[in-house]
């Protein structure tokens, strides 16, 4: 299900026979509240069929301390007034305006001291006839800027950056597209070695997300543990413990993501 609204979710549980408020859909989006009571429990199984989710992903992303989804103690995300700003300055407040997201799929090299450094692959549906351009985002917590390099089948235009936020905003250009046009536009990043996390954030359910985590020779990893976060202002939680393939790959796929930061955490 793609961009359903909070009332619409309400509507759809209260005829399935689960009736709940919009705020406290609200409460549970933004991690305020847990729907620790058994009703709410067989709720969170009709919101995941509504959702269109995997059955029990829900489930572990709310779950009360001790369980799969306990809080990961790491950094708010990015500050969503300097991201409006940002957007604003590349005329492109609104992410979803000219185009729909359908897939992420990001490839990612850990180096230890040296940074790391990745491949972003997008898939876009055009909106609207014209389309010739797609905003992209990266924000880091310290360290230097990530820099945003063009990669196949598109160019970089314009470049805005808010180093006090740790935000980087880059246009994409292509081929102008016509309505309902899909089109695959890759491009390259690199950042410093702060962060023991990486990650994207999805604003509307239904698109797909691949990450691949490649750790250099010389990064020890002990453990990998998929994380999630409603908003900004909320504490990542740890959804489930991944396997290290080779002690040196993670691999997260997700076909239908529900709206948030979808991401990997690691710990030497």
């Amino acid at each position: 299900m793609r961009g359903l609204s909070l009332e619409r979710i309400r509507e759809r549980l209260a005829a399935a026979g689960y009736p709940v408020s919009v705020s406290t859909l609200s409460n549970w989006q933004r991690g305020v509240t847990r729907p620790e009571q058994e009703r709410y429990v067989r709720t969170v199984a009709e919101l995941e069929r509504v959702l269109g989710l995997p059955p029990g992903v829900l489930g572990q992303l709310l779950a009360g301390p001790g369980q799969a989804g306990r809080k990961a103690v790491l950094q708010p995300g990015a500050p969503r007034p300097a991201v409006q700003r940002l957007r604003a300055e590349l005329g492109a407040r609104d992410a979803t305006a000219d185009v729909d997201v359908l897939g992420v799929q990001e490839d990612v090299t850990v180096a230890g001291p040296a940074g790391w450094r990745s491949v972003v692959r997008v898939v876009v549906r055009a909106r609207q006839p014209g389309v010739h351009r797609h905003v992209v985002l990266s924000h880091v917590q310290g360290g230097r800027l990530p820099v945003i390099e063009a990669g196949r089948d598109c160019a970089l235009g314009r470049v805005r950056t808010e180093p006090e936020a740790g935000l980087v905003a880059a246009e994409l250009l292509f081929p102008a597209l016509g309505t309902g046009d899909t089109y695959a536009l890759e491009y390259r990043k690199e950042g410093s070695p702060v962060e023991s996390y990486h990650g994207s954030w999805f604003r509307t359910a239904g698109q797909g997300y691949e990450l691949t985590l490649r750790f250099a020779a010389g990064t020890t990893v002990e453990r990998a543990y998929r994380i999630w976060r409603a908003d900004g202002r909320s504490a990542h939680k740890d959804v489930a413990q991944l396997r290290l393939i080779g002690r040196s790959l993670v691999h997260l796929v997700d076909p239908d993501v529900a709206p948030g930061f979808h991401g990997v955490r690691w710990e030497g």
